[in-house]
């Protein structure tokens, strides 16, 4: 994390002022860096255990117009299967694209009106492929797996389209698993940035297809890294990441009422059925 207050850099030993450098926790403590001289973290290096890391899942990830999911219009999405290859859709999503998304997905209502499917024609695709994998039994993988879950449920009611069955879905959050297998992480929580601990590559950024195989990746990665997560069978899986996904975010919740802020936080998961705001 970027440090609030100055300090002596834990390398060079050189001022480090505030804002200009990194706070890293070592051991029980925590030590200020120059970015230039901040030391490389990974994770731990990957066993010889087999598991389900080693079976077919289908990545998953959409691009929206919105933070709440319920309101959210998709304008973009991508499944990215186990064999290379990728389902990919850009979604005219019928309304305006706010400027602050677009600054983080690149899309524009240009864009989406000139090249983009109709949402109810293109959704419809996308639900069908989303159903096909929750009837094969096939993992699906998604970064925070509780907000395109939670939007495209509410995208398909919307459209009038037929619902999925999530009750039979087996989904792997690895941003789940990285605060199961790592309880005391103090860095960022943003999937780029767990990308370079776990060693995935992450082509792009908000992109959707790139997006969805990087889930996979650090899927993929955390459980070759950690044995207990790559034993248990997905079904056992999902629904243990329900329990660790709800103590996680009473954690969370914990700090936002310690700090006074007015925020709360779902427990639900992977679908939610109220207004986060």
């Amino acid at each position: 994390m970027i440090n609030k207050y100055p300090g002596s850099c834990g390398t060079c030993r050189r001022r480090v002022e505030a804002g200009a450098g990194q706070l890293i926790r070592r051991g029980v403590g925590w030590t200020t860096y120059h970015d230039g001289c901040a030391p490389v973290v990974t994770a731990p290096p990957p066993g010889t255990h087999h598991g389900w890391h080693e079976l077919p899942v289908v990545g998953f990830d959409i691009e929206t117009t919105d933070n709440e999911p319920l309101d959210a219009r998709i304008v973009s999405a991508a499944l990215v299967y186990s064999d290379g290859t990728t389902a990919r859709w850009l979604i005219n999503p019928g309304v305006p694209i706010p400027p602050r998304t677009t600054e983080i997905h690149g899309i524009t209502d240009e864009m989406a009106r000139s090249d983009g499917r109709p949402a109810g024609e293109a959704l419809a695709e996308l639900g069908a492929a989303v159903g096909k994998v929750i009837a094969d039994g096939t993992p699906l993988v998604a970064f925070c797996a509780h907000y395109d879950v939670t939007t495209l449920h509410a995208e398909l009611a919307r459209h009038a389209l037929p619902p999925l069955d999530w009750d039979r879905a087996l989904i792997i959050d690895p941003s789940i698993l990285h605060q199961e297998v790592e309880p005391g992480w103090y860095g960022s929580q943003k999937l780029g940035d767990l990308c370079r601990y776990y060693e995935v590559q992450l082509s792009s950024a908000h992109d959707a297809t790139s997006d969805a195989r990087a889930a996979v990746g650090m899927a993929l990665s955390i459980a070759a890294r950690h044995e207990r997560i790559a034993r248990m069978l997905p079904d056992d899986l999902h629904r243990a990441q329900v329990t660790w996904y709800a103590a996680q975010k009473r954690k969370l919740q914990a700090y936002f009422d310690r700090q006074g802020r007015d925020e709360r936080v779902s427990l639900e998961w992977p679908l939610e059925t109220r207004r986060r705001r």
